[in-house]
């Protein structure tokens, strides 16, 4: 297990500097027994050869395939020929495996040959699902935890085994998160990792319990933890546990308050406005009634005038009448009287 954490902390260490030139997207995959699945890889340069690279616990590091650009050639190590595959262009190399079988499981290295060294990618972890051949079972609790950074967290697996139980050895942990290369966690010399039997019945069965105690928390340790250890020649795996790091309780609680309080008063702001706004309109149509009456008022005055115009040559028409009829009247009655 020495050899493999070594094997890992090299190739991580290689491809570090690189991981804007090689991208592999997913971390962490898994594939039913029996299905296919494509590891995929992400590079920028088209002209150099590529290859994959396998690393699985308790071997030694396996290549698998290499791409020479130049002649358009693929090669496949003998043992991968048979059901692996790869496809490559001038931005991906990916490597398709049919028939997945527990063999398969380990971490996929996808990388690029220059003249003085070899870049990898950040790793695929390929995890196998299917039928347990043995009828054991790997049972991690809780599903899901949540802890404060600085706190300490135990995270915990059952196995439940039939005859294989004195064969649970290399235990280890494997982390996964977004973005980041899989992490293996041996914790040798943990008097916790020892399987302890906490039950056993007539028929051999029993029950053994690993437990992983995590102390000061940091960010970095946010992740989903898998159960890993190996059992009559197999690997079993554990249903996972995922670690979320939160920050203090009471600053989460005065930060939601405060962006409660600055959402109530952007929204009273909104209606303020709003009204203020309607306000103003009405004021301003109020205005124009008042003080732009220009062409109404011009029109009753033209009328005005004209009626008292009217009027008044009226009214002097029936005064000069008058006059006549009088004259008149005066001079009829003169002649008479006469």
């Amino acid at each position: 297990m020495m050899l493999y954490s070594v094997n890992v902390c090299l190739l991580w260490t290689l491809c570090v500097a690189q991981l804007s030139d090689i991208f592999q997207p997913v971390s962490f995959q898994t594939v039913t027994l029996g299905d296919s699945a494509t590891v995929e890889c992400h590079m920028k340069s088209d002209m150099l050869r590529r290859v994959w690279y396998k690393l699985t616990r308790g071997k030694k590091l396996q290549h698998v395939a290499t791409f020479n650009p130049k002649y358009n050639l693929s090669t496949l190590v003998n043992q991968f020929e048979r059901r692996h595959s790869v496809k490559f262009n001038s931005v991906s190399s990916n490597l398709s495996i049919s028939a997945a079988t527990w063999e398969d499981t380990g971490t996929y290295f996808c990388g690029v040959l220059t003249s003085n060294d070899i870049q990898f990618g950040s790793g695929t972890f390929l995890m196998l699902k299917g039928e347990n051949m043995m009828s054991d079972s790997v049972v991690q609790h809780p599903e899901s935890l949540s802890a404060q950074p600085g706190d300490s967290v135990t995270l915990s697996c059952s196995v439940h085994t039939t005859h294989c139980a004195a064969e649970y050895t290399g235990v280890m942990w494997l982390r996964n998160a977004p973005h980041s290369a899989p992490q293996t966690i041996h914790p040798s010399g943990q008097k916790n990792q020892i399987c302890r039997r906490t039950e056993r019945t007539e028929s051999g069965n029993a029950t053994c319990v690993y437990n992983l105690v995590m102390r000061n928390l940091s960010y970095e340790d946010d992740g989903t933890y898998f159960y890993v250890a190996t059992a009559c020649e197999q690997t079993l795996f554990g249903n996972g546990t995922k670690l979320d790091l939160w920050e203090d309780m009471e600053q989460r609680s005065e930060v939601k308050s405060s962006i409660i309080f600055l959402v109530l008063i952007t929204a009273l702001a909104v209606l303020v406005t709003f009204f203020v706004c309607v306000i103003i309109k009405k004021i301003c149509n109020q205005c124009r009634e008042l003080f732009n009456p220009n062409n109404t008022s011009a029109e009753s005055l033209r009328d005005d005038d004209v009626v008292q115009r009217g009027a008044l040559r009226e009214n002097q028409i029936i005064r000069s009448k008058g006059r006549r009829d009088d004259t008149w009247s005066e001079c009829v009655y003169f002649g008479v009287t006469q």
